[in-house]
C-alpha cells in the first residue's frame, strides 16, 4: 500500500523528496496554526517597544520548534527548576534596577521585558515532548497536590506580550484599537461554541467601549484631582495653574523658617515657580494650563552669555521646580520627568527624594504674547489714572516705565507683614494704593503687573523664590520657606524680565521675624543635606563602576545554574517520536501508532531504528519503500489527527500488518 500518488515518470529519489517536503509541510502549518496568536502578540511587542532585533530572535526560537522534531523528555520536577529559574532571574533583575540609577521605574523595566522573562518557560513547553506545561511551573501551591494539571502557555505568554507592549504608555487611539484587537483574537480562541456569535460580538464591543470611555474619564480625574491636591497644599507647593491672592485677607503673615533648598550660585537671583497672565474673581490664572515633555535639550550654542547654578533640593512628592529666567537646560534630572507648561511652569516627578541638578540660563526669558497679558480690571483703572498722573511717563519707551514704577512704589511705599483689614481683595488693593501705602510683596506685584499693562507693556504676575541668604560655610545660598516672592514680569526689548516693585527692606523685616531655635533647627537640617548628598554621590559612583560588574555577576550566576540543570537532564534527551512511556503525565496524538509495532521488531536486529533518529531517515536507511509509505501516514496522523478517518487508520494497521507479515 502506498501513499498518496506518485507520477511514475518521477525517480525514486524525486518522490522520497516529495513525501518529505508534503510531512515537512504539513507538521509546519499545524505547528503554526496553534502559535499564530503568540507570534502576533509577539510583533505587537515589539513594532511599540522599539524591540525588533530580540522580537526577530524569540520568534526564530518558537518557528525553529515547528521544524524540528527534537525533544526533551523533561520530568516534572525538571519543569518546575525552569520556573523557579525564571522567578529568581525575575526578582534579580528587578532588585538590581532598583540599585542602579535609571531612566525609569524599576517595575516598568520588568514590565516591558516580561515577555523575555517568560520565554524559558514557552520554550520548556514547545521543546518538550510533552507539549504542555505542568501548572506547578508557574503556581508554586500547585505543587503540593497529588493531581497537578497542565496548560497552553502560547495563549498566557501572547497575553504577557500584550501587557508588556502597554509599557510604553501610547495614549493614541492606533493603540488602543489594536490591543483590542489582540486581545480580542485570544478570546476568540478559547470561546465557548455554544455561546452565540452575535452575543459574543456585543460583550466585547460593549467591554471596548466601556474601556474607551473609562480611559479617558481616568485622564480627566487625574488632572482635576492634580490640580485640587495642589490647591490643598499650597502652603508649601505652589499652584502653577492658579494664585488665590492673600491681598485683603486679615491677620498677619506666617513665615516659616524651613529650608526649601540650597542653591550654588555667582549671584543672588529671582527663581520662577509659575507665572499667571490673567485676572479674574479676585484670582490669577494661568490659562495654558497642560504639561508637555520637550523632546531633546536645547541647543547652547546658539545662546551668549550662558550661566550656570546648582541646585541642591530634598523631595517629598511631584514637584514644582524654582528656576531663573531663560533656562536652557537642566542637567542631572535624567532619571525623572520633566513637563513644562507654555507660561514656563517646570514640573518634576519621578525623581528621588534628593536631588542634585545644574541649570544653564540666560536669564532673558522668551515667550509668546497673549490676549490676557494686556487686559486691566474695570474696578482697577480709577486708582491707575491718579498714579500715571504721577509718574507722567506717557511717550516713554518700556524700559524707563518699568524702572519708574519701581522706583515710585520703592520710594512712596512701605513693606508690612500685615495683610490687611479689607477682606475684598480690589478694595484692598485701592486702599494700598491711595491710603494704607504699605503691604507684602503681592501688593506690589499686582499693583505692578496693572500699571504695566495700563501703557501697552504685556505683563504677568510671577511667584518663586528670591536667593538672599548666603551661607559663607557652605558656599550655598539658603533659599526658606518664608523667602517665597511675588513680582511682576514684562516684556521689554523682546524678553520677558522681573519687574520687582517690593522695597528691599523686605528680607529684613522677614529676617527679624525668624523664630528663637532657628540654629538649632539650621544645624540639624545642615547635617541631614549633608547626609542626603554623601548618599547620593555614593549611590552615583557605585552605578558608574560598578553598574557593568554586577549585571555580569548576577547573570553568570543564573546562566551557570541553567546550564547545569540543562546538563544533568541531557541523558533524557530522545526523539518526539520515541518509545512510548506510560507513566507519561501528558498524552499527544500519534502514541498508538502501529508503526511502533514495525520499532519494536526489528529492536533487535541491524535495521533497528537508532536512537533520536527520525522515522524518515530510519526508512530511507534501510531502504525500505514499503516503510516510507508507512512513515507518511504515521506523520498525518501524528500531525494532522483531527483529519485522519478511520478508513486511513484501517489502512495504516493494514499496511503495518503486511510489512510485518513479509519482512517479520
Amino acid at each position: 500500500m502506498r501513499f498518496g500518488n506518485k507520477s511514475p515518470d518521477l525517480p525514486r529519489s524525486a518522490s522520497k523528496l516529495v513525501g518529505l517536503e508534503s510531512a515537512w509541510l504539513v507538521r509546519f502549518s499545524e505547528g503554526i496554526k496553534n502559535i499564530w496568536l503568540t507570534m502576533l502578540s509577539l510583533l505587537a511587542w515589539g513594532w511599540l517597544n522599539h524591540n525588533g532585533l530580540v522580537t526577530m530572535g524569540i520568534m526564530l526560537l518558537i518557528v525553529l520548534s515547528k521544524l524540528t522534531t527534537w525533544r526533551w523528555d523533561m520530568k516534572i520536577e525538571q519543569f518546575y527548576r525552569i520556573g523557579d529559574f525564571v522567578m529568581v532571574l525575575f526578582v534579580a533583575v528587578l532588585v538590581y534596577f532598583s540599585v542602579v540609577h535609571t531612566q525609569q521605574r524599576p517595575v516598568f523595566i520588568v514590565l516591558e521585558w516580561l515577555p523575555l522573562f517568560f520565554l524559558p518557560i514557552l520554550l520548556v513547553q514547545l521543546y518538550s515532548v510533552k507539549q504542555q506545561l505542568p501548572v506547578g511551573t508557574l503556581f508554586y501551591s500547585q505543587r503540593k497536590r497529588k493531581r497537578s494539571g497542565t496548560l497552553d502557555f502560547t495563549r498566557p505568554y501572547a497575553t504577557i506580550c500584550w501587557l508588556a507592549a502597554g509599557v510604553v504608555n501610547d495614549i493614541s487611539l492606533s493603540y488602543f484599537l489594536l490591543s483590542i484587537v489582540g486581545f480580542s483574537a485570544i478570546l476568540w480562541s478559547v470561546r465557548s461554541k455554544n455561546s452565540p456569535l452575535i452575543l459574543w460580538l456585543i460583550v466585547i464591543a460593549l467591554s471596548a467601549g466601556l474601556s474607551y470611555w473609562g480611559q479617558q474619564g481616568l485622564r480627566q480625574l487625574h488632572a482635576v484631582f492634580t490640580e485640587q491636591i495642589m490647591e490643598w497644599v499650597v502652603d508649601w507647593q505652589r499652584n502653577p495653574f492658579k494664585s488665590t491672592t492673600s491681598i485683603g485677607d486679615i491677620g498677619e503673615l506666617k513665615l516659616s523658617d524651613r529650608i526649601e533648598f540650597r542653591v550654588k550660585a555667582d549671584k543672588p537671583l529671582l527663581l520662577m515657580q509659575a507665572s499667571y497672565d490673567r485676572y479674574i474673581g479676585q484670582s490669577w490664572l494661568a490659562t495654558l494650563r497642560v504639561f508637555n515633555e520637550k523632546t531633546g535639550a536645547d541647543s547652547l550654542e546658539k545662546h551668549k552669555n550662558i550661566k550656570q547654578l546648582e541646585v541642591f533640593q530634598t523631595l517629598k512628592s511631584t514637584t514644582i521646580l524654582a528656576l531663573p529666567a531663560g533656562t536652557v537646560r537642566i542637567k542631572g534630572l535624567e532619571g525623572a520627568t520633566l513637563q513644562y507648561t507654555p507660561l514656563g511652569a517646570v514640573k518634576l516627578s519621578e525623581a528621588p527624594d534628593y536631588i542634585n541638578f545644574q541649570v544653564n540660563y540666560t536669564g532673558q526669558q522668551v515667550n509668546k504674547v497673549r490676549e490676557f497679558d494686556l487686559q486691566v480690571p474695570v474696578q482697577h483703572q480709577a486708582w491707575i489714572a491718579l498714579i500715571k498722573q504721577d509718574l507722567n511717563l506717557e511717550q516713554q519707551d518700556p524700559a524707563t516705565i518699568a524702572q519708574a514704577i519701581t522706583q515710585y512704589f520703592k520710594r512712596n511705599y512701605y513693606y508690612s507683614l500685615f495683610l490687611g483689614r479689607e477682606p475684598d481683595a480690589d478694595k484692598a488693593l485701592k486702599e494700598f494704593i491711595l491710603h494704607r501705602k504699605a503691604g507684602h510683596c503681592e501688593y506690589f506685584a499686582v499693583a505692578s503687573v496693572f500699571l504695566l499693562r495700563s501703557y501697552g507693556i504685556p505683563a504677568r504676575l510671577a511667584n518663586g523664590y528670591a536667593m538672599q541668604e548666603y551661607n559663607a560655610a557652605e558656599r550655598l545660598y539658603i533659599v526658606r520657606r518664608r523667602h517665597a516672592h511675588a513680582w511682576a514680569i514684562a516684556q521689554i526689548d523682546g524678553y520677558w524680565q522681573a519687574v520687582d516693585a517690593t522695597p528691599a527692606q523686605w528680607l529684613e523685616m522677614e529676617e527679624e521675624q525668624a523664630e528663637l531655635f532657628q540654629p538649632v533647627y539650621d544645624f540639624f537640617s545642615d547635617l541631614y543635606f549633608k547626609y542626603k548628598h554623601w548618599r547620593y554621590l555614593q549611590a552615583l559612583a557605585k552605578a558608574q563602576d560598578n553598574e557593568q560588574q554586577v549585571w555580569w555577576i548576577v547573570g553568570g550566576v543564573l546562566l551557570v545554574i541553567l546550564a547545569w540543570r540543562l546538563l544533568v537532564s541531557r541523558r533524557d534527551l530522545v526523539h518526539l517520536s520515541a518509545k512510548q512511556d506510560n507513566t507519561l503525565l501528558f498524552k499527544y496524538p500519534g502514541q498508538d501508532s502501529e508503526l511502533f509495532m514495525i520499532e519494536k521488531a526489528l529492536a533487535k536486529t541491524d535495521n533497528a531504528r537508532m536512537p533520536n533518529e527520525s522515522v524518515i531517515a530510519w526508512a530511507q536507511r534501510i531502504d525500505s519503500q514499503a516503510l516510507l509509505d508507512i512513515s507518511k501516514m504515521h506523520y498525518r496522523y501524528r500531525f494532522a489527527a483531527e483529519r485522519f478517518t478511520i478508513a486511513d487508520r484501517n489502512r495504516l494497521k493494514q499496511a503495518v500488518k503486511e510489512w510485518l507479515a513479509l519482512h517479520g
